[in-house]
């Protein structure tokens, strides 16, 4: 009847360890003797009976950059009264499975280590899933700097609580106002106006202004966020991007206006062929002249520096992108 009950728990106990893919072992510290469970046999890719069961057979199965570690539990297990420790095994076949494993040690009336067991679990999904997190946040943060953009997270009343490729980053986290103070002051009143109005009407916002730099220089952004909602349909946080758009751009003096540039300049202004004629001390018929070229002229028109410099001090600017058509903005 005993024999029976044994078998049935030794039977119970096994499921459980296959279930959990898990397993146990026990080393006498005095005599140096272990021994195995058959769920710990299956977590090292070992067959029962194939090894005696100790700390070397373990080193022998452990992949190569862990074993430096692994080594070390044979001294401190001496000093601590529980460890923690992962490594990683190569099982028959070549695969490659993480263990985790915690050592208690128990101690004699006089202090000394006599007994340690070991609970050890495979986590190796658990490990594959953070090592392709890990990858993914590396390519994320990769494709965000190689875009020269900033990615941030703030909380409902907007207080950036999260960034990603900021020189502010600390700061901006750190203060309650950080980011308006960072805004340009010609730009900071249209922030607040175009975010709580998407506050409040839980949309959007695309904004285009100017934001300060480690150098103490302004450059021109586009930010977009938007509202992330929980199930009753509140703002619970803000999900944004800011884009650099000064980022590969070259400015006028590195290529010549085009018309379409002086047509939209002037667009931008509200002046007349006019208007643009007397501020560059040109005339209306080298401006309209101009202005029938979508691109810029095949030659050095002497009037082009003097129209440039007219709509620059007017407060215009002339963006020339490495990708798609040159255009204005204001200053």
């Amino acid at each position: 009847m005993l024999d029976l009950l044994k078998r049935g728990t030794e039977e119970s106990f096994g499921l459980i360890e296959r279930e959990l893919r898990c397993g146990l072992w026990s080393w006498n510290l005095r005599t140096n003797e272990m021994h195995w469970s058959r769920g710990y046999y299956d977590l090292l890719g070992i067959e029962p009976g194939r090894v005696t069961p100790s700390f070397a057979a373990i080193l022998q199965v452990t992949h190569p950059d862990d074993r430096s570690a692994q080594a070390e539990v044979e001294r401190v297990i001496q000093k601590a009264s529980t460890i923690r420790r992962k490594f990683r095994v190569i099982r028959p076949g070549g695969s490659i499975a993480w263990i985790y494993c915690q050592l208690i040690v128990f101690v004699d009336s006089e202090g000394a280590a006599e007994k340690a067991i070991g609970v050890c679990t495979d986590i190796t999904a658990r490990e594959d899933q953070l090592n392709r997190l890990r990858i993914a946040d590396e390519r994320y943060r990769a494709l965000i700097k190689a875009a020269g953009a900033v990615v941030w997270i703030a909380k409902l009343d907007g207080r950036i609580h999260e960034l990603v490729n900021c020189d502010h980053g600390s700061q901006l986290v750190a203060s309650e106002s950080g980011w308006l103070q960072l805004v340009h002051p010609d730009d900071q009143e249209k922030m607040l106006r175009v975010c709580a109005a998407a506050s409040r009407e839980k949309r959007g916002y695309d904004v285009v202004h100017r934001f300060l730099q480690a150098d103490g220089t302004f450059r021109w952004m586009r930010s977009t966020g938007q509202p992330m909602l929980d199930d009753a349909g509140n703002i619970k946080e803000w999900l944004g991007i800011s884009v650099d758009l000064d980022r590969n751009t070259a400015r006028s003096g590195a290529h010549r206006i085009t018309g379409a540039q002086i047509r939209a300049a002037r667009g931008l202004l509200r002046w007349s062929v006019l208007d643009l004629a007397q501020a560059a001390g040109s005339t209306r018929a080298t401006i309209r002249r101009l202005e029938e070229l979508d691109g810029a002229p095949s030659h050095n028109d002497p009037a082009l520096p003097l129209i440039e410099a007219a709509l620059a001090r007017a407060g215009v600017e002339f963006l020339f992108p490495e990708a798609g058509k040159p255009g204005v903005r204001p200053r």
